[in-house]
């Protein structure tokens, strides 16, 4: 199962998507910071709740930009065709964990590239 059909992620998920440990990912549970749900000695996080934690991670991290996932709901394109606009070049993005961060400043500049003025269009 890909990280697109998880409805849960544990610990190690998150820490892996903001790029940071497991021990600050517990601490902020264990603070009320982060839900989650307790299942015997594991944890597990709902996607929505991982989201949010990892793009406001990112900002108090001082890496202003998109996931994929928020690229998404802003244009409708397919993950794979962001990831294909990554890889070869076409868009940039920082790696955090495993996942990609587009820069803000980034994605206006690729948005402004193909945007089709009506003087251009001429």
């Amino acid at each position: 199962m890909n990280d697109a059909e998880k409805e849960f992620f544990t610990l190690k998920d998150v820490a892996e998507r903001c790029g940071t440990s497991y021990g600050i990912v517990k601490r902020d549970i264990d603070k009320g910071i982060l839900p989650a749900y307790r299942v015997g000695r594991k944890y597990f996080i709902a996607r929505e709740e991982m989201e949010e934690y990892v793009s406001e991670a990112l900002r108090k991290w001082g890496m202003e930009g998109y996931t994929i996932r928020e690229i998404l709901d802003r244009i409708p394109l397919s993950y794979a065709f962001i990831m294909d606009l990554i890889k070869s070049g076409k868009l940039g993005a920082v790696k955090v964990g495993r996942q990609y961060v587009i820069p803000k400043g980034e994605f206006e500049r690729f948005m402004a590239d193909k945007r089709m003025d009506s003087l251009r269009a001429h």
